[in-house]
């Protein structure tokens, strides 16, 4: 870190919750109203190495309008990861009829165990917490249901403030509600474009959770857990 920390900001899915069932097992699950049966491991290889792969355009993915036809080309990677052979529309539009099932409803979301322990703790401490997210307002949704509005001094919605992660504004955003400068905040996120390189852009710290080993060659600071985040705060 750069200098002392002032403030503490978190991105939210992938970080602090997630979904369940997972994205892993939904695809799982569209494979199988086709008949194809894959081992779940190798699904999951599959969707870390489609995350590295797609890193760099999801960041791109600036209006959500956008985003058919970037899962259009996500689903044709994993299923040539896979090596299986299935109708690529088909597949696509199974996917999507999953996600859909699960993604919009706030009992879908679970925190991860080490999220609110890890929350408790900065609440103790003499720093801002916060959190900025590319979300719609399902986010704080998610939040009072899982009664983790409490823990943060701000929360940032992109669908609400007309930026989105990686941009510089919504950072910055964040900077001027924790009241100091970009050098003594610390962003924690789990994409390494969208959350990481954009905070360090900003000319924040940055740690990327990395709790599904996606980026393992990463050349940041790298945690596969919260618990291994805290030794750094």
């Amino acid at each position: 870190m750069t200098e002392e920390l002032d403030a503490v900001i978190f991105d939210a899915g992938g970080t602090l919750w997630d979904m369940v069932p997972r994205k892993e097992e939904l695809i799982a699950q569209a494979l199988a109203t086709q008949g194809v049966q894959v081992e779940r491991a190798k699904v999951d290889e599959a969707v870390r190495a489609a995350e590295r792969r797609f890193d760099e355009d999801f960041a791109k993915l600036l209006d959500p309008l956008d985003e058919a036809g970037f899962w259009h080309g996500y689903d044709r990677f994993v299923l040539d990861r896979l090596g299986v052979r299935a109708d690529l529309d088909r597949f696509a539009a199974d996917t999507a009829a999953e996600f859909r099932a699960v993604v919009d409803r706030v009992e879908s979301w679970q925190p991860y165990p080490d999220s609110i322990p890890t929350l408790q703790e900065l609440r103790s401490r003499d720093v801002k917490v916060g959190l900025v997210s590319n979300a719609t307002d399902l986010a704080r949704k998610v939040l009072r249901n899982l009664d983790m509005e409490r823990y943060f001094d701000f929360i940032i919605i992109s669908s609400e403030v007309g930026f989105r992660k990686p941009q510089r504004e919504i950072f910055q955003m964040a900077v001027d509600r924790a009241g100091t400068s970009p050098g003594r905040a610390l962003y924690i996120g789990d994409r390494l474009a969208t959350d990481v390189k954009g905070a360090r852009r900003a000319g924040l710290n940055a740690i990327l959770l990395d709790r599904g080993d996606v980026y393992p060659d990463a050349d940041v600071i790298r945690a596969r857990d919260l618990a291994a985040v805290r030794r750094f705060l």
